[in-house]
């Protein structure tokens, strides 16, 4: 009997992955190790990817999540340029890592039934927790790893305890299935309750949504810039998606199980992540305590899922996290490349001394703040409070916007400080080399595509579901 393979589900994740293939043999090919050697391969294969996703003329979820996936890992393999002539990293095995963590976050959002789903978690977990560790003579960065290693052990085993209980009460786990079976009156609701929510702490965890949290700042900070950029924008996106599709199309009967719990976990996340941030004094430290609190706003219209917008909202809004936090990360590890610090009190003045950096830099700030004149990013907070109020969960809309106002602290404070007088010598940006210039591209480009959403905001809103 032959199986039919459905290509728009396999065909971007199986590009993808020979394209990892082809960036480890390559770069094995070269006499002297270089970034552009096995960073042309991988840029290809996404951009194949890319096409092959187009090609297939879906629409959804699943479609516009597999598309922000693929442009996020196109902005960091390009990005990524900026840790050339770095010897410590690997450029073959990083690439090989990241577009294999790429195919993974592509099928998770693809999955139809909770086995492929559990795989394809582990596809994109563990080359990101080697990707942390990477660095060659990096015990911070080793020891990161091994946080992000155990925590993703103990939230796997937890998710396939939750997988077993629903195999055992419906016998299936094929989306619909599920999704027929738990309408059963016969099926007993009190197993399914402590199923399904054992079932997403995977997907939480990858979120980085409290209380699986623990893991994302000190990853972040001991990893390089661009890693985190990916682990906060890709893998955050993919997690987003599978948790959507899975909560929308296998557990809708479900949702008095799942419901309360995503709007706990919602409520506390951005609390707690927006708290972190307040009190950091390094840049990549606050966008790692800051991208836990917008798993926060990411997961609260999850709760209004069968409402009218519980599907656009999500995606729009992490549509403009990913791009508006992949800016800052890029311009973050140019700055470390030519600075040596991304501690706040050197980045001083960085918008008046260095603007081609430091203006990007508050632009995505602005954005994730949503604050004016980043349009887009209070727009798109619009766009998740509406659900969650519409879906009359007033509490939690009221904590959106008291969390709103917390974020506003510290995003505020990085752009005072972007745009204060820099003290003592005026800095001076180097001729930087072309490696870097690749890097310093992508920045800019994010930074105009941020620009042009801000000032049309219906060519986001109209495009995506």
């Amino acid at each position: 009997m032959t199986i039919p393979v459905d290509w728009t589900v396999a065909g971007p994740a199986t590009v993808v992955m020979i394209g990892a293939l082809v960036a480890l043999v390559v770069d094995a090919s070269y006499s002297r190790r270089t970034w552009l050697g096995s960073g042309l391969p991988a840029t290809a294969a996404v951009l194949a990817g890319i096409a092959e996703l187009l090609r297939e003329d879906a629409t959804g979820a699943p479609f516009a999540f597999s598309l922000v996936v693929l442009l996020g890992t196109l902005f960091v393999v390009v990005a990524s340029n900026v840790m050339n002539f770095e010897n410590a990293m690997p450029p073959g095995e990083y690439h090989f890592l990241l577009m294999s963590a790429s195919a993974g976050a592509l099928v998770v959002v693809s999955a139809r039934d909770v086995v492929t789903l559990v795989v394809a978690l582990e596809l994109l977990s563990l080359p990101s927790i080697a990707l942390v560790g990477l660095r060659q003579g990096d015990r911070a960065a080793i020891r990161s790893a091994w946080t992000f290693f155990l925590a993703s052990v103990v939230s796997t085993a937890i998710t396939l305890m939750g997988v077993s209980l629903l195999y055992g009460v419906t016998g299936t786990l094929e989306y619909a299935g599920l999704r027929e079976a738990l309408v059963d009156p016969d099926v007993p609701g009190s197993v399914v309750s402590v199923a399904v929510v054992l079932t997403v702490v995977g997907l939480l965890f990858k979120l980085g949504a409290v209380p699986f949290h623990a893991w994302v700042p000190d990853a972040y900070g001991g990893t390089s810039v661009m890693v985190a950029g990916f682990l906060s924008a890709v893998s955050k996106a993919a997690s987003l998606g599978a948790l959507l599709v899975l909560l929308a199309e296998a557990l809708p009967g479900a949702h008095d199980a799942w419901g309360p719990v995503v709007a706990v976990v919602a409520a506390v996340t951005m609390t707690i992540g927006n708290l972190g941030a307040l009190r950091q004094d390094d840049a990549v430290g606050l966008l790692a305590w800051s991208s836990i609190a917008q798993a926060g706003f990411m997961l609260a219209p999850v709760v209004a899922v069968s409402g009218p917008y519980g599907l656009s909202a999500p995606v729009q809004y992490v549509a403009v996290y990913a791009l508006a936090n992949l800016v800052a990360f890029a311009a973050l590890a140019v700055v470390l490349r030519l600075r040596g610090s991304t501690r706040l009190a050197d980045l001083r003045g960085m918008a008046r001394n260095d603007p081609w950096m430091g203006i990007p830099l508050v632009l995505a700030a602005l954005t994730l703040a949503g604050f004016p004149p980043a349009v887009i990013g209070l727009v798109t907070k619009v766009v998740v409070i509406r659900p969650v109020v519409l879906d009359d969960h007033v509490w939690l809309a009221v904590v959106m916007g008291v969390n709103v106002m917390l974020g506003l602290a510290y995003y505020l404070r990085l752009v005072v400080t972007l745009c204060g007088r820099a003290e003592g010598e005026p800095y001076v940006s180097p001729s930087p080399p072309i490696s870097v210039r690749f890097a310093k591209s992508t920045v800019l480009i994010g930074s105009a595509t941020l620009v042009v959403l801000s000032a049309w905001p219906d060519l986001l809103l109209s495009h995506l579901p």
